[in-house]
């Protein structure tokens, strides 16, 4: 017995060391991270930016022992405090023992305010000493938005990244950081300039010198401001320049430093803009182009007061178009003045809106089962819906030429912009269309030429097609019955969609034919007489 109790003691005894090793190894992955036993962390600031820490190089592994010891001086709390939550941390990935330990690490520009959260959650307050040594740190930088090195835009479509820049933040220690520069010192790139030479930082320079040369003559060497834009007025030639700003150090600062920027500029004529027409009505719309415009994407459009509308540009050649209209759903301006800026040009146009003669009432007589069943709120989003994608998708060529045709050798019955009552509902809208008297069979034409983008159905439109003629203008056919064109098809003036019909929201055979910019109903009257006012190499 004495013999069997002995084996066992021995069997126990060559598995203790196994026991102890388990549990010491179970033990540290679920402790806190220590020097000894971390392989490397991984360190991502507050804009992204990934730094290494090991123990290949002295900087590498002092860095990694801050970590540790500013972790091991932290005091527990219960939680962070509720200015802290939400806001963005450092995160690091500590490596030890084959698993990876994910802390958070909360720094504000106030080194009292600085706590971290361990990979159980457990919430530590970091001592302010051991804060304000990290702030004064080169990863620390994205926690100061001084820390941003400035951006010079050229011309207002170029970013330029500097030759050299020596650029230095304020920490919380008051000290300043310089933020190590990582360009190429390229100084042999090209950017397009329109106009004249504009300079534009996000942080304005105390000082801002400009050189410029035309081989090896120079034709400027002096302060930014003294620039004159006739200096590079000639077209089609490229100049050095070489551009040195400096921001001075002072108290409401907290940031100083310099750069050198070094760039070809490419000068070209400047934009010029024009309207197709000087008046229009209100509920028109009238055609912006422009010319010697580098960047249509770097373009910008404002217009006082408000138009509610974003226009899109189109390249027609070496012109750009937009169609802008005036909504009937605006409040009435006799003029409005648009504020174009491209390159180094900007340029106000100002159009004259005259305002749309008010009309009596028009009483619609259609049932009340009528409108229930095909025109109510939810039909009308359905039709939203339905038809968005077609709205939001344009042709970029223009399809249209010449005078537009009316779709339907027939009376008007409603007229674009009428106030529509319906009698047995009393419901009242605004008619963003025409409607045409018509008997069945009655054919329908396309008004200008361009590309069928729908065919199909809605309740409140019965069957529809629909023209993209380019550039966000579209015309709308609704209420038909047969339809003889499909989706894709280019279709001339005058060719035949299909004929009349009495589907949808409607109380006999009729045609509703609309005009729409980008989704805007637009009044089509002036487009059967005069066509459509564009500026195009006059």
């Amino acid at each position: 017995m004495n013999k069997k109790i002995i084996a066992v003691l021995c069997i126990i005894a060559m598995f203790i060391p196994t026991y102890f090793a388990v549990a010491y190894y179970i033990s540290a992955q679920n402790a806190p991270v220590a020097e000894r036993t971390v392989e490397n962390m991984k360190l991502t600031d507050l804009e992204g930016n990934e730094f290494v820490f090991d123990k290949k190089s002295a900087e590498s592994k002092s860095v990694l022992s801050f970590f540790i010891d500013m972790n091991n001086d932290a005091k527990e709390v219960r939680e962070l405090p509720d200015q802290i939550k939400g806001n963005p941390y450092y995160k690091a990935v500590y490596r030890s023992y084959n698993k990876d330990k994910v802390y958070k690490y909360y720094f504000t520009s106030n080194p009292n305010e600085a706590y971290y959260v361990d990979a159980r959650n457990n919430v530590y307050s970091i001592n302010a000493e051991s804060a304000t040594e990290f702030l004064s740190t080169k990863y620390a930088a994205s926690t100061y938005a001084a820390s941003k090195q400035p951006e010079l835009t050229v011309s207002k479509m170029s970013v330029l990244e500097p030759y050299s820049i020596d650029w230095r933040y304020k920490a919380g220690s008051g000290d300043y950081v310089s933020i190590p520069y990582t360009g190429s010192q390229n100084n042999n790139v090209s950017y397009p300039v329109s106009g004249n030479l504009q300079l534009e930082f996000t942080n304005q320079p105390d000082y801002l010198t400009v050189k410029i040369s035309n081989g090896d003559e120079v034709i400027y060497n002096d302060i930014y401001e003294g620039l004159d834009s006739s200096i590079i007025g000639d077209t089609n030639k490229a100049y050095m320049v070489e551009v040195n700003a400096k921001w001075y150090e002072s108290a409401d600062k907290e940031y100083c430093g310099e750069a050198k920027y070094l760039f070809t500029a490419n000068v070209s004529a400047p934009a010029v803009f024009y309207l197709g027409a000087d008046t229009i009505e209100q509920g028109e719309f009238v055609v912006l182009t422009g010319k010697n415009v580098l960047d249509i994407n770097a373009l910008t459009f404002t217009s006082v007061p408000e138009i509610n509308y974003t226009p899109k540009f189109y390249q027609e050649g070496d012109y750009i178009v937009a169609l802008i209209p005036i909504s009937l759903n605006l409040e009435y301006s006799p003029s409005y003045v648009f504020t174009l800026t491209s390159g180094g040009v900007t340029e106000e146009l100002t159009l004259t809106v005259k305002e749309r003669e008010t009309k009596a009432k028009l009483y619609y007589n259609a049932t009340a089962e009528l409108v229930n069943r095909t025109r109510t709120a939810a039909t009308l989003q359905a039709f939203e819906n339905a038809l968005k994608s077609t709205v939001e998708a344009n042709e970029t060529i223009r399809y249209w030429n010449g005078l537009f045709m009316e779709p339907l050798a027939r009376s008007i019955n409603t007229g674009f912009g009428r106030t529509r009552v319906i009698s047995s509902t009393g419901t009242e809208y605004v008619h963003t269309g025409v409607d045409y008297v018509a008997v069945a069979k009655d054919e329908v034409h396309a008004t200008n030429a361009g590309k069928v983008v729908y065919v199909g159905e809605q309740l409140v439109s019965g069957k529809l097609v629909v023209i993209d003629h380019g550039y966000g203008l579209k015309s709308w056919y609704m209420h038909m019955n047969e339809i003889s064109v499909s989706v894709g098809q280019t279709v001339e003036s005058g060719t035949v969609l299909g004929t009349v019909g009495n589907t949808g929201f409607t109380t006999g055979y009729n045609l509703h034919y609309e005009l729409t910019v980008n989704g805007t109903p637009v009044n089509p009257y002036s487009l059967w007489s005069d066509g459509i006012k564009m500026y195009i190499g006059q």
